[in-house]
C-alpha cells in the first residue's frame, strides 16, 4: 500500500466514522413521552440526588480524579481511596509508554502509541464492566419493587419494605442494599443511606426510585402508588430498550472496523519503508497526520456520544 494511499484511506475511515455517527442521530430519536420521562428523571436527580454529590467530598467528574473515580464506582470497584483508580491509569500510561520506548519498538511514537492504547483498553474495561453491572441491577429493579409493594401493602414502613428485601436480592444490587443496611444499623438515617446507595450506582432507574423514596418519606405520602408507576415506566422503557439495542448493534461493527483501520493503516505505513518513516518525520508528515488524528477523534468522539444516547434513551 502506498503512502499516499494509506493517507486517503485513513481520511475515508476517520468520514465512515462520522457518517456513522449521523446514521446513529436518527435511530436515537425519542418520542415525546421518552423525553418528558427522561427530564422528570434528570429533574429528580439532580435535585434530590446528584446535588447531595456536592455536599458528599467526592471529586467533581470533571476532572482526571473524578472521572476516573466514577467510573470505578459505577465498575462496582470499591476503592481503597478515592484517587486509586486514576493513580492506576497514570501507572498504565507510564508503563506502556516505557515498554514501547526502551523495550519494543524503541521508538517514541511507539511509546506514545502504547500509552494511549493502554489508557484506551483501562477505560473501555471500566466502560464495559459499568454497563454490565448496570444492566443487572436494572434487571433485579423489578424484585425490589414488587417486594417493597408487598411489605407496604403488608403496613410496614418504607425503611422496613427496603431492608426486608436485603437478603432476597442478589449481587450486584444486592450488595449495595447491603451496604445500606449497614450504614442504618450504625444510625446513618435513612435519607443519608439512600442518598449514599444512589451516588454509588450508574442506574437513573434506581436514582429515580431513590429520589422517590425519599420524597415520599420526606412529604408522608403512600409510597406504593409511586412504586407502582415506576415499575409500569420501567416495563415500558425495557421494551424500548431492547429495540434501541438491536439498532446499535448492527452499527457497532462497522464502528468498530472503521476505528481500527485508522491506527493500523498508520503502523502499516510507517514500517512498510524508510522512506514513509522519513515522511512522517517532515513538517508535512505531521500536518497529514494531524488532520487524520483530528478527524478521527472527532468521528469516534460523535458516534461514542451519539451511542450513548440511543442506549440512555
Amino acid at each position: 500500500m502506498s503512502l499516499a494511499l494509506t493517507i486517503i484511506v485513513s481520511i475515508l475511515a476517520a468520514t465512515v466514522i462520522l457518517f456513522l455517527g449521523l446514521g446513529l442521530a436518527r435511530i436515537g430519536g425519542r418520542s415525546k413521552d421518552e423525553e418528558e420521562y427522561s427530564k422528570l428523571i434528570s429533574e429528580l436527580t439532580q435535585s434530590e440526588v446528584e446535588a447531595d454529590n456536592d455536599k458528599s467530598g467526592l471529586p467533581n467528574v470533571k476532572t482526571w480524579t473524578g472521572y476516573w473515580f466514577r467510573l470505578a464506582q459505577d465498575s462496582g470497584w470499591h476503592q481503597v481511596s478515592v484517587g486509586s483508580a486514576s493513580r492506576l491509569a497514570l501507572g498504565i500510561i507510564l508503563f506502556a509508554f516505557l515498554i514501547g520506548y526502551f523495550v519494543w519498538p524503541q521508538e517514541i511514537l511507539a511509546g506514545l502509541g502504547f500509552a494511549v492504547a493502554g489508557l484506551i483498553i483501562y477505560r473501555t474495561f471500566l466502560i464495559a464492566k459499568a454497563k454490565a453491572r448496570k444492566k443487572l441491577m436494572e434487571k433485579q429493579l423489578p424484585n425490589l419493587i414488587n417486594g417493597m409493594r408487598a411489605n407496604l401493602q403488608a403496613n410496614l414502613t418504607p425503611q422496613q419494605a427496603i431492608l426486608s428485601q436485603v437478603d432476597e436480592i442478589p449481587a450486584p444490587l444486592g450488595d449495595e442494599l447491603q451496604i445500606l443496611r449497614q450504614e442504618i444499623n450504625v444510625n446513618v438515617p435513612l435519607d443519608v443511606s439512600l442518598t449514599n446507595l444512589a451516588l454509588r450506582v450508574p442506574s437513573r432507574e434506581i436514582k429515580f426510585l431513590v429520589s422517590s423514596i425519599k420524597i415520599a418519606i420526606a412529604s408522608g405520602v403512600d409510597l406504593d402508588p409511586q412504586l407502582k408507576i415506576i415499575q409500569e415506566i420501567i416495563v415500558q422503557r425495557a421494551r424500548i430498550a431492547n429495540s434501541l439495542a438491536s439498532a446499535v448493534a448492527s452499527v457497532q461493527p462497522s464502528i468498530a472496523v472503521a476505528a481500527v483501520a485508522i491506527p493500523a493503516g498508520f503502523i502499516f505505513s510507517y514500517y512498510s519503508s524508510e522512506n514513509n518513516r522519513d515522511f512522517w518525520a517532515q513538517p508535512l508528515g505531521w500536518l497529514a497526520l494531524g488532520v487524520i488524528g483530528l478527524l478521527y477523534a472527532v468521528g469516534l468522539f460523535i458516534s461514542r456520544k451519539l451511542v450513548q444516547r440511543v442506549e440512555d434513551a
